[in-house]
């Protein structure tokens, strides 16, 4: 059987002729690349204005070297800033001093402000000055929005060289001096006509430092966000006064009181907390005078310090101002008060309810319970001179005790408890048996203690003992009351009178 051999046909594009046209095509497409500069492959037409009128390297603008792309571009990348400055050299000499350039953060990215490729009658000047943000210089127009508060403020009112933008201070004057010129005047006479070493176009004050401030007055706390014209009024600054009161209006409370000296007290971080003798001012620390009670008079109103404080001597209280605001509230006791213990009254009194400068042990010593007890307890209508020191004119006589243990409570109570009570004068052992302290209850069977009973421990037949006491003539009534014989409890010590 005859066999065919099978022929595969090969792809036409890897041809010999495909291969040779290819290779042909692209010779004659570099050939023609590179006599036509590679605007072949330009995204767009190139800017055609030229805002000086005069050339730059032989060019006058842009459009010009259209047909050289090497030109701003080395091959296979995008725009060179080295070869822009090669024609662009006053760009470098910006960079180096002033000028707009010296002031920008991407001065070496062109392109980032000025974009090509985008037709003959595109400017590239005027629309990178549209997107331009000014602050990047550091000179805010955010207050130069208008000119001489009318006209609208255009670069060339204070950019004199379109080419550089560099400013000449003298145009600040020029149009400053329309607006006020006997301050310009003086401003000027009084720190000279550089305006930007410390002006910045906003409130503050760019170049001028703190440190430069403070050598006049340090602005520290409040006054570092302070606008200039809250101190400096009418734009004087030189001679401006350094006195707190020159700004600060003397708070009502304050006057004729203090003085004007506010920095012995206040400080610049605030008004409050206020300092007294360097240290933050508290009254009941410094006074030894809570005012705890006293934030309000009897009235219901805010309590100032002049209620109590006059102007003569700020630090001093005249005694006679307790009484004029505490006789409106009380008038029969402070009178009655005053005349017996005169109008010292922080002699005594802290501005709470413990007294000062007077100590109640030297008359009745508060102990125990008592050192809790409030004054009025005791000194009823608030009399306090000859109140009785007796038990009984606090406490009422227990039901128990009528007519058995006298008023003398101490006798068998302390001042710490009630109970547990202790006699303390008990006229009978009570350990007479050798057996121990007994309780009250093992004699006296009843709760008025003054009877006792000596069977319910001596068990005694009473017909025998009546028979053994017969011959010495006690009766029966006597016969059980065995202390007025025995005192001690011993039967040896027996007496009778016969």
């Amino acid at each position: 059987m005859r066999q065919y051999r099978r022929l595969e046909r090969q792809h036409p594009i890897f041809s010999p002729v495909a291969l040779i046209s290819t290779l042909i095509l692209g010779v004659g497409l570099a050939i023609w690349v590179y006599f036509t500069g590679g605007r072949a492959f330009s995204p767009g037409e190139l800017s055609a204005l030229n805002h000086r009128g005069e050339p730059i390297a032989n060019v006058m603008s842009h459009a010009d070297i259209a047909d050289d792309c090497t030109q701003c571009h080395a091959p296979f990348e995008g725009i060179q800033d080295t070869l822009c400055q090669e024609c662009h050299k006053n760009i470098a000499v910006e960079r180096a001093g002033d000028g707009l350039h010296s002031r920008l953060p991407n001065v070496a990215d062109c392109n980032s402000c000025h974009i090509e490729h985008l037709g003959h009658d595109y400017d590239l000047k005027t629309a990178a000055i549209a997107d331009f943000d000014h602050t990047l210089t550091n000179f805010s127009l955010a207050h130069h929005d208008v000119k001489s508060l009318s006209a609208e403020m255009v670069c060339a009112d204070c950019h004199v060289n379109e080419g550089t933008y560099a400013l000449d201070d003298s145009t600040c004057a020029t149009c400053h001096r329309e607006l006020d010129a006997p301050f310009m005047i003086l401003h000027e006479d009084a720190y000279g006509t550089k305006c930007l070493d410390c002006h910045d176009g906003l409130d503050t004050m760019s170049d001028f430092t703190m440190a430069q401030h403070a050598e006049l007055f340090a602005l520290t706390g409040a006054h570092e966000t302070t606008q200039c014209e809250s101190c400096h009024a009418g734009g004087e600054f030189a001679g401006t006064s350094h006195e707190c009161n020159a700004c600060h209006n003397e708070p009502e409370k304050h006057q004729a009181m203090f003085g004007t000296d506010c920095a012995s007290c206040h400080s610049t971080i605030a008004w409050q907390p206020a300092k007294f003798e360097d240290a933050p001012f508290d009254h009941e620390r410094t006074t030894s005078f809570s005012l705890t009670r006293h934030v309000e008079d009897f009235a219901g109103s805010a309590m100032l310090c002049t209620h109590c404080h006059t102007g003569e001597d700020p630090i001093q209280v005249k005694d006679a101002t307790c009484e004029e605001c505490h006789a409106t509230a009380v008038p029969d006791f402070i009178a009655e008060h005053t005349a017996l213990f005169g109008q010292t009254c922080q002699e005594c009194h802290d501005g709470l309810d413990s007294m000062v400068g007077f100590d109640h042990n030297n008359v009745f010593p508060l102990e125990g319970n008592h050192a809790n007890a409030e004054c009025t307890a005791c000194h009823i209508d608030k009399v306090f001179r000859g109140t009785p020191s007796e038990c009984v004119a606090c406490h009422a006589e227990p039901e128990i005790h009528f007519g058995i243990f006298g008023t003398d409570c101490a006798n068998c109570h302390t001042a710490e408890a009630w109970l547990p009570a202790q006699l303390r004068q008990h006229s009978f052992p009570l350990d007479h048996g050798e057996q121990g302290t007994l309780e009250c209850t093992a004699c006296h069977t009843s709760t008025s203690y003054t009877a006792y009973d000596c069977t319910t421990c001596h068990e005694h037949n009473v017909d025998q003992v009546q028979a053994d006491h017969d011959e010495l003539d006690i009766t029966q009534a006597e016969l059980f009351d065995c202390a007025a014989c025995h005192p001690t409890g011993h039967t040896d010590e027996a007496e009778h009178d016969d």
